[in-house]
């Protein structure tokens, strides 16, 4: 694994180092594993659950406990790119020179697939060219029942997997449940960033799913956690930061785990040697004014309406009642009515999100920067 030249990468796992705790999830899942439970991992974008996914797999495989099987499901769109999407998968955990990669490659290979080769991993990747969506489901079926001939527990991380609800195949979910839950050696992981839809999918009573996982939300990382991490990665490049340049970073970010590694990068990428408040202020706004023709093309996506409550709920930064009288006459919205039909729309635009707390309910802009942006437009 390569070693990242700035310890606070933004996308790809690269190792427990620059991995900022996640311990209590890590053991949770790990448990989970290890006593036969099925997890379901929710978690907001951008908040890192996908590199919460591979230092699972990570620690699983150095620890020896188990093989991975990762897919991401986002860009299959039917039950045959899936099955191809997951059999290539399993030929990237259990490659040709292992024992039992030979004998799951052979066993493919009797279906006579296409078999091509990633050009910048070199991973195989599977084109099975069934006629009927039956084969595909059978094919899965063969699939799982030679993963649990393993003598290894095998975990399969599905990512993304709310996307079977927009296959076109009838009942996705109750074929899939029915083609796992008897398995005995096979764990799984199910996560998404639709957190909704997914929560759905394993707590609706009328779904195929419900009950079957033990859930996981990803939260922010504690601030003293995150703070430590920080402090650490800057005085191993012999660098000073100060306390309150931290407690800046963490707000402004609101440690939403990208966001904050965003400001980080930065900050370490310009080489200053003393990061102090003031300097951190600077680069924040910057950060935000690099962006602003993204920010700009959103404006042009919503209606007036949607804008205008858009950057209410960021002025406010979170909101706990959108409708009440106060909140409409403060920022100048129209009506009740309409601002639900705007609430509504955003959410579904993912431009705002919904969570629930112990505290009640509250609404807040999803992207972090844009909503540090619209909170400072005049």
């Amino acid at each position: 694994m390569m070693t990242p030249d700035n310890p606070f990468p933004l996308s790809g796992y690269h190792g427990p180092e620059y991995f900022c705790d996640r311990k209590q999830e890590t053991d949770a899942i790990i448990r989970n594993i290890t006593n036969g439970v099925n997890t379901t991992l929710l978690s907001l974008r951008r908040m890192g659950k996908t590199g919460l996914l591979f230092h699972v797999m990570e620690t699983l495989v150095r620890q020896k406990k188990a093989q991975c099987i990762y897919l991401d499901a986002y860009t299959t769109q039917d039950l045959r790119a899936f099955t191809n999407a997951l059999a290539s998968a399993a030929l990237k955990t259990f490659p040709e020179k292992k024992p039992f990669g030979k004998i799951l490659l052979e066993w493919i290979k009797a279906m006579r697939p296409v078999i091509s080769f990633d050009p910048v991993t070199g991973s195989p990747e599977i084109e099975l060219d069934f006629k009927q969506p039956e084969q595909f489901e059978h094919t899965l079926s063969g699939l799982f029942a030679m993963l649990e001939k393993q003598d290894k527990r095998v975990v399969v991380i599905i990512d993304e997997f709310q996307q079977i609800s927009n296959f076109p195949e009838k009942n996705m979910e109750a074929r899939l449940r029915s083609l796992i839950q008897h398995l005995k050696q096979t764990r799984f992981i199910f996560c998404g960033s639709d957190q909704h839809l997914l929560s759905d999918m394993f707590n609706n009573v009328k779904r195929p799913f419900f009950a079957s996982t033990q859930t996981i939300r990803l939260n922010p990382i504690p601030d003293p956690i995150y703070a430590a991490f920080i402090e650490s990665k800057f005085q191993k490049a012999k660098r000073k930061i100060d306390s309150g340049a931290i407690d800046f970073i963490l707000k402004f970010s609101r440690t939403h785990t990208f966001y904050t590694q965003s400001l980080c990068n930065r900050l370490y990428a310009d080489g200053i040697k003393h990061i102090k408040q003031e300097t951190v202020a600077i680069t924040a706004l910057r950060l935000l004014s690099e962006q602003e023709p993204v920010f700009f093309q959103y404006r042009s996506l919503l209606t007036m309406q949607q804008w205008n409550l858009l950057r209410a709920i960021a002025i406010e930064d979170t909101v706990q009642k959108p409708h009440s009288k106060h909140f409409i006459m403060k920022h100048q919205l129209e009506s009740a009515s309409n601002v639900q039909r705007s609430l509504d729309a955003l959410i579904k635009k993912e431009m705002v999100y919904k969570e629930q707390t112990e505290d009640g309910v509250f609404y807040r802009v999803y992207d972090c920067f844009l909503s540090r942006w619209l909170s400072k437009m005049r």
